[in-house]
């Protein structure tokens, strides 16, 4: 997701808060975006009246915050950490509603269950355990292709120890991928342990949930999200 200005603003604001000596040039690594930018937002910051400027030899340059800048700051932390609230509340939400979906397709095996199984150990497998507490889905494993330990109370598993129907001797009902970025290379590595698709589902970011391949409400699969 693109940041806005402001979103720069603050972490520019902060690194000078930070009492630490910084430069247009660390600025501009720090934040992502090339040294020209991060020059024209400087300019701007000390415009508003944010940060002034402090001579420190010949060559050298010393930022320094204002009580202006003090202010802004506050309140760009705070907007920030509503934004961030808001989206996980929001994102957390929209994966409930996915993973009741998978509920509803889940069959029950003997023991009362609905096994399912996490493909990815990051962020959106995170809020995906929160979300699946208030479902009838029991997770059985997780899979990554790069962590190790564990998930929770969950061990993860290398994807070599995934097979059709069970993953490290344990069986499941259906694999979850809980990666929105990389879900189009794990779908084909599932494809490669020759887990059925019909037994694999992707989250999305809206409000539907399908089969990897769209099958079962074509057009509405992951393909889409991007």
């Amino acid at each position: 997701m693109p940041r806005s200005e402001n979103e720069y603003n603050r972490q520019i604001l902060q690194a000078i808060a930070s009492g630490q000596r910084v430069t247009q040039r660390s600025l501009s690594s720090d934040i992502g975006v090339a040294l020209g930018l991060t020059n024209l937002l400087i300019r701007r910051l000390v415009a508003k009246g944010y940060v002034k400027i402090a001579g420190m030899g010949t060559r050298h340059i010393r930022y320094l915050m204002t009580a202006a800048g003090w202010e802004a700051l506050g309140h760009a932390t705070r907007q920030s950490l509503e934004n961030t609230v808001h989206l996980y509340t929001q994102t957390r939400e929209q994966i409930r509603t996915s993973l009741s979906g998978v509920s509803e397709r889940c069959e029950t095996d003997a023991a009362g269950q609905k096994r399912v199984v996490f493909y990815g150990a990051g962020d959106v497998a995170e809020i995906a355990y929160v979300s699946l507490q208030s479902t009838d889905l029991t997770l059985v494993g997780v899979v990554d292709d790069r962590r190790t330990g564990r998930f929770f109370e969950v061990e993860i598993c290398r994807p070599e120890q995934l097979s059709a129907e069970t993953l490290g001797g344990v069986p499941y009902g259906h694999v979850v991928v809980t990666s929105i970025r990389h879900a189009e290379s794990i779908r084909a590595r599932l494809d490669a342990r020759a887990v059925p698709r019909s037994r694999v589902w992707c989250l999305e970011s809206r409000e539907a949930i399908g089969d990897c391949d769209g099958s079962n409400d074509p057009g509405r699969g992951l393909d889409r999200v991007r």
